[in-house]
């Protein structure tokens, strides 16, 4: 990997793996594959979660979660000081910190300043509602790591929150890699046949609407809903009627072929990869304007929805009735997700590193 650092320390300071996690470690593959040495830092379970998605890299098992009842600058230090042995052992020339939410990795950056390693952070979901707290704004200064988050708007967000200039945080949209063409798939899936169906694939918590599913199912009937994912609420949702859930499910493009439409009823978002995947597989997509935010001009790439069942039911009556208007829209979602691709997100990446280095 010519003119890039060579041993790279990915950190993961999360309490669950997720779309954010997953996708820094599709990024840690593709650094791999263009000759880095990386090694992945995380809490232990979520290194166990994540599994094969490692790939190649080190696991680091390091303690980074602070107890949720530390205050902010108390938690900074612990992770910190959790952070310090990973370094040690890694002895990376730069490192990757996946930051979920905008705060949630100052600790580990501040470990990684004090070490005085390069670092990019990533920010994956910067919230309008979203405050720093004093601690953290006090801490700012001293982190030396370059920016980015996930799109363009959440950039210019990110910069407001932090009292920065216009344009001193770089973008990465998302990517996916190309998809061999799937068939549809009920038997297999366990999924019903005959009946209209409308899926969400996901972390299953109120911030993406999933707590909306009995409601949106019942008035699907005989239709139902199609769940794809684990979290918070999915015990609460399995066995609701309307509502299939299938837990985590290990063939996304089959899925997305076998049902009618893919529904994300966030209420904010970054740059969803369920999206791009939606796009991919030529899946009709549902979605409020929070959730594609990343996009320009997101009516043209999908049917607009708003977080009530009887809007989202409607809508997708909506879509499954005029096809051609649901068909160009299609088109539109898949030319997006052919031009924001996996490895372009890498090369991104990659090349940010090495700025930051430099």
């Amino acid at each position: 990997m010519r003119g890039q650092p060579g041993r790279i320390l990915v950190v993961i300071p999360s309490p669950v793996f997720g779309g954010a996690e997953a996708q820094t470690l599709q990024v840690a593959r593709g650094l791999i594959a263009l000759g880095a040495e990386v090694a992945v830092v995380a809490e232990p379970h979520v290194l166990a979660a994540a599994g094969p998605a490692l790939g190649a890299a080190r696991p680091l098992p390091a303690a980074l979660r602070p107890p949720e009842d530390l205050p902010r600058d108390a938690a900074m230090a612990w992770q910190r000081a959790g952070l310090a042995p990973a370094i040690a052992a890694a002895r990376p020339d730069a490192a990757l910190v996946c930051c979920p939410l905008p705060t949630e990795g100052f600790g580990a950056l501040g470990a990684l300043a004090e070490a005085r390693i390069p670092a990019l952070a990533v920010a994956h979901l910067v919230r309008l509602d979203w405050h720093i707290a004093e601690a953290e704004r006090a801490a700012l200064p001293r982190l030396t790591a370059d920016w980015a988050t996930v799109s363009e708007v959440s950039a210019r967000r990110l910069e407001a929150l932090f009292g920065w200039p216009p344009f001193r945080v770089a973008a990465i949209p998302n990517g996916i890699p190309p998809w061999p063409a799937a068939t549809p798939a009920r038997a297999a899936l366990g999924l019903p046949e005959g009946v209209p169906l409308l899926a969400q694939v996901g972390r299953l918590d109120i911030r993406k609407g999933a707590q909306l599913a009995p409601a949106i199912g019942a008035r699907l009937q005989p239709g139902q809903m199609v769940l794809a994912g684990d979290g918070p609420l999915r015990a609460r949702l399995a066995g609701a009627s309307g509502v299939l859930a299938l837990g985590p499910c290990e063939d996304i493009p089959a899925l997305l072929a076998s049902v009618d439409a893919f529904l994300l009823a966030s209420e904010h978002e970054g740059c969803p990869l369920s999206v791009l995947e939606a796009a991919r597989a030529g899946c009709p997509i549902l979605a409020t304007r929070a959730a594609l935010e990343a996009w320009p001009e997101p009516a043209e790439m999908a049917w607009i929805i708003l977080r009530e069942p009887d809007h989202i039911a409607a809508t997708f009556a909506q879509a499954m009735a005029d096809r051609a208007a649901t068909a160009r829209r299609v088109a539109r979602a898949q030319a997006v997700a052919a031009a924001w691709d996996e490895a372009a997100m890498i090369r991104r990446t990659a090349f940010l590193l090495a700025a930051a280095c430099a």
